[in-house]
């Protein structure tokens, strides 16, 4: 993994003298009091100094120093040059060259928070060129596996773009995603860049099934904490896939491909609604886009039965334009708004009466691959907590897998839990009321509903035995 040991002698000498600091090695604990002295010059704000104790540290006692305090060094280094004016990009990449001659970095924390500090200050300072070299010395030392969050790369695949390499950005885009394995590390402007690299290297190479299921990968790392609803019908990741990978994603099979990725990924990220609902509109768009009208009804009938309350409006018109597109008439679309308002019930509200309205998606939900039902059990089999985040996130599960009585019983958990605050309560409430008339068909159970947690069985007089009594809409599907 590292070089070898006549290499890194010749070049640890090499550095020492280059940098006139060639020494012997130091006794455990004077090197510990250099270290020490280091901080200490640090919190004086004495970058130079500070700086220059480092850098001897890691250029003449590196055999000395545990790996841990080899990577505290560079970082401390880091931190120094990146007070300087201008910030000293070149010792960074000193720095490095000599931290990295020490083997078996790859467990150090430190390591990984230097090089992205050393990275960000370069491209910070507009020394695009050194922040892709610190990229470059680290990628050779781990033999071209990342090492840390996603987001440190990106310097990389833009300087690829940039010089032309369209392919090699991409690739390294895609190792990257598939690499960190961590929910919600990139922002939005992280999935953009990597994205748009991996776009640019399908343009080349023409692979546009590798982009779109690259997506689904930069989508389960899109960190949405900052990214609230804004009352469009698409979140801006899924809004990247709309206009720059899906017109291109033309076969079948490319479209299959998403679809499953896709319904893999939803569990692994149950606790974030709005990004669960995002993957299950991409699939719905892939189908739509590659003409498999069966599979996308399917998908559409999950879409709209998953959909978080905050979202169900724009979906409801983004439904209706799907099916217009598809069908090249209305005819479809106003049914599905029918039943939107009127339940499987009709005007009327009753059942088995002739204007009864029919549930415009098909009965047969879409077939999950094995490995997505793998990851549905293994979210269902996770270490859950007594939350009304979890009880709901858990209900979430089994609206997807199309199990809504058991989505019904955990959301009156989740009622039960939830805190005496507006947006819990209007969280839970609002999917309990979409679960409730998926089972009833009649939208008027959902006032019925709604005024019962309010009030009560005994209405809003309180007392029993009333004409203002209250029955639980709910009770039918919880037996």
């Amino acid at each position: 993994m590292a070089p070898n040991s006549l290499a890194i002698r010749t070049k640890a000498v090499f550095l020492a003298l280059f940098c006139g600091l060639a020494s012997a090695l130091l006794p455990a604990a004077d090197v510990a009091g250099e270290i020490a002295q280091a901080a200490a010059e640090a919190k004086a704000k004495q970058w130079e100094k500070a700086r220059d104790r480092n850098m001897q540290l890691l250029a003449t006692q590196l055999d000395g120093l545990t790996e841990d305090q080899a990577a505290t060094c560079y970082k401390s280094l880091v931190y120094a040059c990146e007070k300087l004016d201008p910030v000293d990009v070149d010792t960074m990449l000193k720095g490095l060259d000599a931290l990295l001659l020490k083997p078996n970095l790859q467990g150090a924390k430190a390591l990984v928070t230097g090089c992205q500090a050393a990275i960000w200050d370069a491209w910070k300072a507009e020394n695009r060129d050194g922040a892709a070299q610190i990229v470059d010395k680290l990628l050779a030392y781990t033999q071209g596996e990342p090492i840390g969050g996603a987001g440190m790369y990106v310097v990389k695949i833009d300087h690829l773009c940039k010089n032309g390499k369209m392919v090699e950005a991409a690739d390294l885009a895609h190792k990257v995603i598939q690499t960190d394995r961590t929910v919600g590390t990139l922002n939005t402007w992280l999935c953009t860049q990597i994205t748009d690299a991996m776009v640019a290297g399908a343009k080349a190479d023409g692979n546009w099934g590798r982009v779109a299921t690259g997506w689904v990968d930069t989508m389960r790392l899109w960190d949405t904490s900052k990214a609230k609803p804004d009352g469009k019908a698409d979140g801006a990741v899924l809004g990247l896939f709309r206009t720059r990978v899906l017109p291109n994603v033309t076969k079948a099979e490319e479209a299959e491909q998403v679809a499953q990725m896709a319904a893999m990924c939803i569990p692994t990220v149950i606790r974030d609604p709005a990004r669960c609902h995002e993957l299950q509109k991409a699939i719905v768009l892939a189908y739509v886009q590659t003409g498999q009208k069966e599979k996308a009804a399917a998908a559409m009938g999950t879409l709209y039965q998953t959909c978080p309350t905050d979202r169900f409006d724009a979906l409801v018109d983004d439904i209706a334009g799907i099916l217009k597109q598809m069908d090249g008439s209305i005819a479809r679309a106003n049914r599905f708004l029918d039943y939107v308002k009127f339940g499987t019930v009709g005007p009327d509200g009753k059942a088995g009466t002739e204007d009864d309205t029919v549930n415009p998606f098909p009965a047969a939900k879409a077939e999950l691959s094995q490995e997505a039902v793998s990851a549905y059990q293994e979210a269902i089999a996770g270490n859950w907590k007594s939350t009304w985040e979890d009880k709901r996130a858990q209900a979430m599960l089994y609206r997807y897998l199309d199990e809504p009585q058991q989505a019904l019983k955990l959301l009156g958990e989740a009622f039960s839990l939830a805190p005496m605050q507006p947006e819990p309560l209007q969280l839970v409430v609002g999917d309990m009321t979409n679960v409730l008339i998926q089972l009833s068909g009649n939208p008027a159970d959902g006032e019925r509903l709604a005024q019962f947690l309010k009030f009560g069985k005994e209405g809003q007089d309180g007392k029993a035995g009333t004409d203002d009594d209250l029955a639980d809409p709910r009770a039918p599907f919880l037996k």
